[in-house]
C-alpha cells in the first residue's frame, strides 16, 4: 500500500493550478482548454469536498463535487461584480481578474485542505493495476464506443448530412439495454453507462449543427452571455424595453446565462456557442447519474432497476432534444437533483447538510426560475406531508423531515433574487401566471389547447402514421405502468417499496401533472415537456415497479415458478422500454422514410441545402431544426451595417436569431405581428430593415407571434423595398 500525504498532495494541486495559468497566459492551444477545462469543473470541487469530509459513497461525492464546483462559478463571480468596481476594477468579469482570483482562492482552499490533513490519498499497487485493467475491460471500452458514436453520429450530420453513425448509437444503446437486462455487464460499470449514455445523446444532438440548436431560448441566452462578456460587467437592473421584453427580460436574470458561460468562454478562450454545445451538456450529463443515486438509496428494488428507472428518463424526447435548447435549465436540474438527493438522505453532518442544501438551492435559483417555483412547490408539499402522515401516525419520525426554516429560507431567496435581478422579471412573470391562473380556473379547467397535453392524454391518435401511432401508443402503455406502480406502492404500505419522502416527492408529481392537463396557463407557464421531465425525476421507477407488479401478477394467475417470472419480466422490460428509446429518438421514421440519409460515410448526401433548412423533418430525424451558417452571416452583416437609431423587423421566431448570433439589441428590433401582417394600413418607416431569415425565404413566409403563418407578399413595403443583402439563403431588405 502507497500513499500520497497532504503535502505532496498539495504541492501536486499547487503545480496543477501553476501549470494551467501558464497555459492559459501563453494561450496554448489544447492544453488551455484541456487544463483549464479540469481546473474549472472539478478542482474547487475536489478541494472543498475533501476539506468538509461529507458524503457517504464515492458517486455521490463526485455528485457534490460536481454542484460545488459549479456554484464556485456561479458565485465568486458574482461577488467579483459587485466588490471589484469600487476598488477601480471596472471589468471584473475579464481575463487578468478571473484568472487572478480563481487562482489565489484555490491557491487558498489547497492549502486549507493541507493544514487539514484532507489531501491524504492511498494508493494500492494491485489496486492501481487493477484499474488498469478494468480500463481495458470489454465494458469500459464499450463505454468509450458509445462517447466515440455520439460525437461523430453529430459531426457526421453537420458535415455530411449522414445520419448512419447516429443510427449505430441508437442501435448500440439499445443493445446496451438489452445486455444490462440480462444481466451480461456487472453492476460495477452501472454509473459509467448512465453518464457516457447521456453524454452520447446530448452530443449526438448538439454537434450536429455548426451553431446552436433551434430554439429561441439559446438564442436570447447566447446573446445576454456575449452582451456581459463585451462589458465585461453584469448590470442586474438592464431589461429590454419592446415586445420581446416578456420573453427574455427573465434570461438576464440567470447567473447560468449571464456569468458561468463567460468564465469558461474567458479562461478557456473558447466561443460561447462551444460552451454551450460542449460543456453544458457535459456538466448536465451528472443529473441521471444523481437520479440513479436517489433511485438506488428511496426505492426498494436492484440497482439493474435503478438503471432501467434512470434510461426511461433519458429515453424521453426532451432529455436530448429539449433541454439543450435551454441551457440554464441545464445548470438548474443539476441543482434541483443534488438537493433532493441531500434531502431524501440521512447524513450525520447535519450543519454541512444544511449549507450544502442552501448552496444548491441558491444555485439553481440564480440558474432557472420555473426550476426553483417547482421546486419550492415540491418542497412545500414534502415539508407539509411528511408531517401529516406522521401526525396520524402518533409516532416519531422515522425518516427526516424537511426543517420549516430550510423551507423559508428557500422562498426568501428565490424570491429575493427574481425581485433583485432582472429588472425583477421573473417575479413579475411568476405574480403573472398565479394571477392568471387564479382568475381563470373555473372558466379554462380543461381548456388546454397544448397538443402535447392531448396526445399524454391519448387523445391524438387520428391522423397519425403508424409509426406515430406506435409512439402515441408506447407513451401511453409507459404512463400507465407508472400509474400501476404508484398505486401498488399505496396497496403495499405495510411494506413499502419507497421512502415516505421519495413518495411525497412522486405524489407531488402528479398534482403538477395534472395541474398541467387542467390548468392551461400552468401548462404554458411551465411547457409540458418540462413539467413531463420534472415527474419522471420521480415517477421513472414506478414505471419499473408497475410492470413488475403486472408482470408477476399474470404469472401469478399461470402458476409460474420464480425462474419463469424474471424471464418474463426481463422480455417485457426489453420490450417495453427499446422500442419506447427508439421512438422517442426517430430511429424507425429515420430508416423507414429517409433511406438515403444513412450512405456510408463519405459519401455527400444528395438532399439539397434548400430543402434541409426549410423543413429539418423532409431530410432526417436526427437533428433538431438545424440553422444554415448564412443565417449567421446575415445577422452580423446587418449588425454591422444599421446604426442605432434603426429598426430591424422579423418574425416571431427569426428575431432570435438577430439576437443571439448578430448580437442586435432587442430594443431595436420590431416582431412582424397582426398589428403590421397582413397589411392593416400601418406601414413599415422608410430606412427601416426587414430581415427574412433561410426559412422565410424558402418557405415564402413568415411566423407571427400567434403560430399563425402569413404568406411574405402581406408584409407592407416588402415589395418596394430594396434588397440590400443575398447570400443565397437569408436576405435583407430596406424601406424606401
Amino acid at each position: 500500500m502507497a500513499s500520497l500525504d497532504s503535502r505532496t498532495m498539495c504541492a501536486l494541486t499547487l503545480s496543477f493550478i501553476v501549470l494551467t495559468d501558464v497555459f492559459i497566459i501563453l494561450d496554448i492551444p489544447i492544453l488551455r482548454q484541456v487544463f483549464g477545462f479540469v481546473l474549472l469543473t472539478f478542482l474547487p470541487g475536489f478541494l472543498i469536498i475533501r476539506i468538509l469530509r461529507f458524503g457517504k459513497t464515492s458517486l455521490e461525492k463526485t455528485l457534490f463535487l460536481m454542484g460545488l464546483s459549479v456554484s464556485f462559478l456561479l458565485f465568486v463571480p458574482l461577488l467579483m461584480n459587485f466588490a471589484y468596481p469600487p476598488i477601480g476594477i471596472s471589468r471584473p468579469l475579464s481575463l487578468s481578474p478571473l484568472g487572478t482570483t480563481f487562482s489565489v482562492i484555490l491557491v487558498g482552499l489547497s492549502l486549507a485542505a493541507y493544514k487539514k490533513g484532507s489531501l491524504d490519498l492511498q494508493i494500492n499497487t494491485e489496486g492501481f493495476k487493477e484499474l488498469i485493467g478494468k480500463i481495458m475491460a470489454p465494458p469500459v471500452l464499450g463505454a468509450a464506443l458509445i462517447v466515440i458514436l455520439g460525437i461523430l453520429g453529430g459531426l457526421s450530420i453537420m458535415f455530411y448530412r449522414d445520419s448512419i453513425v447516429s443510427l449505430l448509437l441508437e442501435l448500440s444503446i439499445a443493445l446496451i439495454i438489452v445486455l444490462i437486462i440480462t444481466d451480461k455487464i456487472s453492476p460495477r460499470f452501472y454509473a459509467l453507462y448512465i453518464f457516457v449514455i447521456a453524454l452520447a445523446l446530448q452530443y449526438s444532438r448538439t454537434l450536429a449543427s455548426p451553431n446552436l440548436l433551434a430554439g429561441s431560448d439559446s438564442l436570447y441566452e447566447l446573446y445576454f452571455a456575449n452582451l456581459v462578456k463585451a462589458n465585461g460587467v453584469w448590470n442586474p437592473s438592464f431589461s429590454a424595453l419592446n415586445q420581446l421584453s416578456q420573453a427574455i427580460n427573465n434570461y438576464y436574470a440567470m447567473l447560468s446565462v449571464v456569468v458561468l458561460p463567460n468564465v469558461y468562454s474567458i479562461l478557456l478562450n473558447l466561443s460561447t456557442v462551444w460552451i454551450f454545445k460542449l460543456i453544458y451538456p457535459f456538466i448536465f450529463a451528472f443529473v441521471p447519474l444523481g437520479l440513479y443515486e436517489i433511485f438506488r438509496t428511496q426505492v426498494k428494488f436492484s440497482s439493474k432497476s435503478a438503471f432501467l428507472a434512470v434510461f426511461l428518463y433519458m429515453a424521453y424526447f426532451a432529455f436530448a432534444q429539449a433541454f439543450p435548447i435551454v441551457t440554464r435549465q441545464q445548470i438548474a436540474m443539476l441543482f434541483f437533483v443534488l438537493a433532493v438527493l441531500l434531502i431524501l438522505n440521512r447524513y450525520s453532518q447535519a450543519s454541512k447538510k444544511a449549507a450544502l442544501l442552501v448552496l444548491f438551492i441558491g444555485g439553481m435559483v440564480v440558474s432557472h426560475y420555473s426550476t426553483s417555483y417547482l421546486f419550492l412547490f415540491y418542497l412545500a408539499a414534502v415539508c407539509v406531508g411528511s408531517r401529516f402522515v406522521t401526525s396520524r401516525a402518533r409516532q416519531k419520525r422515522a425518516e427526516p423531515a424537511i426543517p420549516v426554516a430550510i423551507v423559508v429560507l428557500a422562498v426568501v431567496i428565490t424570491f429575493g433574487w427574481y425581485a433583485f435581478a432582472g429588472a425583477g422579471a421573473p417575479f413579475n412573470g411568476f405574480l403573472s401566471v398565479a394571477t392568471h391562473t387564479f382568475n381563470v380556473v373555473s372558466t379554462e379547467t380543461f381548456m388546454s389547447t397544448d397538443p402535447a397535453v392531448a396526445n399524454g392524454l391519448g387523445a391524438t391518435a387520428g391522423g397519425m402514421s403508424l409509426l406515430g401511432l406506435l409512439g402515441h401508443y408506447w407513451q401511453l402503455i409507459t404512463e400507465g405502468f407508472i400509474l400501476t406502480g404508484f398505486a401498488s406502492v399505496i396497496w403495499r404500505r405495510k411494506t413499502p417499496k419507497m421512502s415516505l419522502q421519495f413518495f411525497l416527492f412522486s405524489l407531488a408529481s402528479l398534482f403538477v401533472l395534472a395541474a398541467v392537463v387542467v390548468l392551461p396557463s400552468v401548462s404554458s407557464a411551465i411547457n409540458t415537456w418540462r413539467s413531463y421531465c420534472y415527474a419522471l425525476l420521480f415517477l421513472a421507477p414506478c414505471c419499473i415497479l408497475g410492470l413488475e407488479v403486472v408482470v408477476e401478477t399474470v404469472s401469478g394467475w399461470l402458476g409460474a415458478n420464480r425462474g419463469l417470472i424474471l424471464k418474463l419480466t426481463s422480455v417485457a422490460l426489453i420490450v417495453l422500454l427499446v422500442p419506447y428509446f427508439l421512438l422517442n429518438y426517430n430511429f424507425f421514421n429515420e430508416i423507414v422514410e429517409h433511406p438515403a440519409n444513412y450512405a456510408f460515410l463519405p459519401t455527400q448526401n444528395s438532399i439539397g441545402r434548400s430543402v434541409m433548412y426549410a423543413d429539418n423533418a423532409s431530410w432526417s430525424y436526427m437533428v433538431n431544426g438545424p440553422e444554415p451558417i448564412e443565417t449567421d452571416y446575415a445577422s452580423t452583416w446587418l449588425s454591422g451595417s444599421f446604426g442605432q437609431s434603426s429598426v430591424v423587423y422579423a418574425d416571431f421566431i427569426r428575431a432570435a436569431g438577430l439576437v443571439g448570433y448578430g448580437n442586435i439589441s432587442p430594443n431595436s428590433i420590431v416582431v412582424l405581428d397582426s398589428t403590421i401582417v397582413p397589411q392593416t394600413g400601418q406601414t413599415i418607416p422608410s430606412n427601416a430593415y426587414i430581415y427574412l431569415a433561410a426559412q422565410n425565404v424558402q418557405q415564402q413566409n413568415i411566423v407571427l407571434p400567434q403560430g399563425t403563418q402569413e404568406n411574405l407578399s402581406s408584409v407592407p413595403g416588402l415589395a418596394t423595398a430594396s434588397r440590400a443583402y443575398d447570400n443565397g439563403l437569408a436576405e435583407v431588405y430596406r424601406t424606401s
